[in-house]
């Protein structure tokens, strides 16, 4: 069925599960915001390593590529993990490699150096991410423990975005990513109220089946939306500077993304029931496609900015109905936790298969292999729907 409200599956993944204390919640999203602080800041990041190496465009969308495959391997892997290592030892490792891949980085100026750099810092990182969307999906109101995730990630994503040129003007860019890592050790600090989620497992529905046509059809579409959004995302700085714009003004765009990508989420939060799920994610599609489209050709500071809100925007309106669509399909969360490694996948396939066409300089080819790709991804969820009316589902 389309009725369903926007994390309706999460709470499938926690109805059984109320072991997530107040000290916990707030220590899963403190170090689940710091493992995807690649996603929310990619422009930024790549900006760092473009002024640190004199790196150009098609090689920065090679090092967010390895980044975000390590990070998208690392979370398949936490799945497996889940119920055979403590989690706190399972964190602690997570933010020590985070912190070994910021300090690397920080040091070297080669491309092969970088490259492995990154995927370092992306295996620590798919581990947070992993390990602290379990634990919020174990929260009493998983609804809300995602849409906290969201809104304070999203919050601290825009003040680092808008801070980053006066940090860039105050420090090397290899300070930056020693202060990096020395946040990601500092954050070990909440691995005490972190939960020890390991012994849990019984508690779930260890019955539920799998419900295939959902599974495929969303992870399907999972993996061409993220696709399309980084294809754009990765490089919304070097478009940014290529069209001219001041470094101010380029922050200003990437944060208010991360404004857009707070609105977006509260507004899928706040959905009637009525609304279900199909039309909600092609209007977010939709929205990011607009946004893209204001990235190409001459972009006027105006146009940056808002392309920018509205691809965030657009995103974050569709992301919790996509995850939605996955957890209904298996109350476990097998497939949920599946979606995260796919979600990552495809953004780390996007900066990699649009970067040939960046290397003259221009996004255009790049802003238009992303709009056919969100089409893709949103026509899957509505080819699911139009096969669950067939079936009589």
């Amino acid at each position: 069925m389309d009725h369903v409200t926007p994390i309706d599956g999460q709470v499938l993944l926690g109805r059984h599960a109320s072991r997530l204390t107040t000290g916990g919640l707030v220590s899963a999203i403190i170090i689940g915001f710091v493992g995807a602080l690649f996603v929310y800041a990619t422009p930024g990041i790549l900006g760092l390593i473009a002024a640190q190496s004199g790196m150009d465009d098609e090689h920065l969308g090679y090092v967010a590529s390895w980044n975000l495959n390590a990070m998208a391997a690392a979370i398949a892997v936490s799945t497996l993990l889940l119920t055979r290592i403590s989690w706190r030892l399972a964190v602690a490792l997570a933010l020590a490699l985070m912190a070994a891949g910021d300090l690397v980085t920080g040091l070297v100026h080669g491309y092969d150096a970088l490259c492995i750099a990154r995927a370092m810092t992306g295996v620590g990182e798919g581990m947070a991410i992993g390990f602290s969307f379990a634990a919020l999906g174990r929260a009493d109101n998983p609804d809300r423990a995602f849409a906290c995730y969201l809104v304070a990630s999203g919050i601290a994503a825009a003040i680092l975005l808008y801070a980053l040129p006066a940090l860039q003007m105050r420090f090397p860019p290899a300070g930056i990513f020693m202060a990096s890592a020395a946040t990601s050790l500092a954050c070990m600090l909440g691995i005490a109220a972190f939960p020890e989620g390991r012994a849990d497992e019984d508690h779930f529905d260890t019955h539920a089946r799998i419900d295939w046509r959902k599974t495929t059809y969303g992870l399907v579409a999972v993996l061409f939306v993220f696709f399309a959004i980084s294809a754009v995302w990765s490089y919304a700085e070097r478009i940014g500077h290529a069209a001219g714009l001041s470094a101010q003004t380029v922050a200003n765009g990437l944060s208010l993304g991360m404004v857009g990508g707070i609105l977006g989420a509260l507004a899928a939060a706040a959905l009637p029931q009525v609304w279900g799920r199909t039309r909600p994610i092609l209007i977010g599609g939709a929205i990011a496609i607009a946004g893209f489209e204001l990235l190409n050709g001459h972009v006027a500071a105006a146009a940056f900015e808002t392309g920018n809100f509205l691809i965030w925007g657009g995103w974050n309106f569709a992301q919790p109905l996509l995850s939605g669509l996955c957890a209904e399909a298996d109350g476990r969360g097998r497939v949920v936790c599946a979606m995260g490694a796919v979600q990552t996948f495809g953004m780390g396939l996007g900066p990699a298969v649009v970067a040939p066409t960046v290397s003259g300089g221009s996004f255009a080819t790049a802003i238009t292999i992303a709009a056919a790709a969100m089409v893709l991804g949103v026509g899957c969820v509505a080819a699911e729907q139009v096969h669950a009316h067939r079936a009589g589902r």
